[in-house]
């Protein structure tokens, strides 16, 4: 029986909150070269598979030519990015080709996909770049208003995707008249509605640690959506006081624009505070869910390396007898360990906040203690496979004895 050891015993994915912004810039300075690649979302401008390839050739130009990949079918674009990642840079393949060569891929899998590209490539982004990015959306509004019309009549509805609001089409400045003021308000109402339904919608909290990993991952987006939406916020708001500063509105759109302002901020605020509010619960139910599942592995761990050295004490008398009963109580400890592999395979993927203030000694002591568990079941997974190989040599040699005596 061959026990699956588990080589890499944890993994800590450290949360870190990517601005949806940068990112896109990154993505756009890093293929501007490409003429064939011009990316404008984290959704459609990645379905051919170009944009991926791009990004991985403009740091590692000796994997692969270029013009190869341009003759390759979308599918193959995609397969062929997804591997070079895997063996050259250690990612693994968190999107398969036939999700993403679809009329609207799922948003935030490709953001999850390029924040482990952006961490482990070069991330020089420029000013002008995150300019360029602030001038996309008004750009391009009636394009994409166009893409959603088509999308809709023809894609089915996904049953598991929480729906997200488009970022606004007046980013950042507001012309400081009363048209155009009324016209950022509405879009950024519209958002910030859907984005209170969005959270609303939210389950309760879980008490098992997988769930709440998923909601843990699901809220994170979601905060990202928020920050990438503040700037909206803020420029209506800038707006308003601008016209009011003006002089020249009535008592009448005065007193109007005074209570949009402040509804507005009153809607974003309680928002953005419950969802930090949620944010801050979820990490703590899920640390002390992990916490848990670790102290239970080190319970086991003490209760089966008792086990162990009481069997290491026990004669192998001369008798086949004697062998099979250790056969039997070996059996049973490997049953044991593979049950045990299952939970142990959990703990592979946890999930630890490094904040501002507590900074990387907040995982000192945890990571200290999952490598020490992590050294204790590689000695008992060790010890179990040895012990088998020579309790099975010795029976070959008892069989072969009976045999010559026969």
């Amino acid at each position: 029986m061959i026990l699956i050891f588990l080589k890499n015993f944890i993994e800590l994915n450290r949360s870190k909150r990517l601005n949806e912004k940068i990112l896109l810039s990154w993505v756009r300075q890093t293929t501007r070269p490409y003429s064939q690649v011009n990316v404008l979302n984290f959704t459609t401008s990645w379905t051919d598979g170009l944009a991926f390839n791009a990004v991985l050739h403009r740091h590692k130009p000796d994997l692969f030519s270029w013009d190869k990949v341009v003759k390759m079918s979308p599918i193959e674009r995609l397969e062929h990015a997804f591997s070079k990642a895997q063996t050259y840079l250690g990612i693994e393949k968190l999107l398969d080709p036939e999700d993403v060569a679809v009329q609207l891929p799922d948003k935030k899998s490709i953001i999850m996909y390029l924040t482990s590209l952006f961490e482990v490539l070069p991330q020089q982004v420029t000013i002008d770049a995150i300019r360029e990015v602030e001038t996309l959306p008004r750009k391009y509004k009636k394009e994409c208003e166009e893409e959603a019309i088509n999308i809709q009549s023809t894609a089915p509805e996904e049953k598991h995707e929480i729906p997200r609001a488009e970022t606004p089409s007046t980013v950042t400045e507001v012309d400081a008249d009363l048209d155009s003021y009324q016209i950022a308000l509405e879009e950024v109402l519209t958002w910030l509605l859907s984005a209170e339904d969005t959270f609303q919608e939210q389950d309760d909290i879980s008490d098992d640690v997988e769930e709440v990993k998923d909601q843990f991952a699901t809220h994170e987006a979601f905060m990202m959506e928020l920050t990438a939406h503040q700037s909206s916020v803020g420029s209506v708001l800038q707006a308003g006081n601008q016209l009011i500063t003006q002089g020249t509105l009535s008592d009448e759109e005065e007193f109007e624009i005074q209570e949009q302002m402040t509804l507005l901020n009153a809607r974003w605020e309680a928002l953005r505070v419950e969802s930090m509010d949620r944010q801050s619960r979820l990490h703590d139910v899920l640390m002390e869910l992990q916490k848990k599942q670790l102290q239970q592995l080190s319970t086991w761990l003490t209760l089966t390396e008792e086990r162990i050295q009481k069997m290491e004490t026990c004669p192998l008398d001369d008798d086949v007898k004697s062998l099979q009963k250790l056969l039997e109580e070996h059996k049973s400890l490997q049953s044991d360990l593979e049950a045990e592999q299952v939970k142990v395979n959990s703990l592979t993927h946890m999930v630890v906040i490094v904040d501002e203030n507590s900074g990387e000694s907040a995982t000192a002591v945890l990571e200290d203690q999952l490598q020490k568990l992590g050294e204790r079941w590689t000695a008992v997974c060790r010890w179990t496979e040895e012990r088998w190989n020579r309790l099975q040599e010795i029976n070959i040699l008892w069989q072969e004895l009976l045999e010559e005596q026969v």
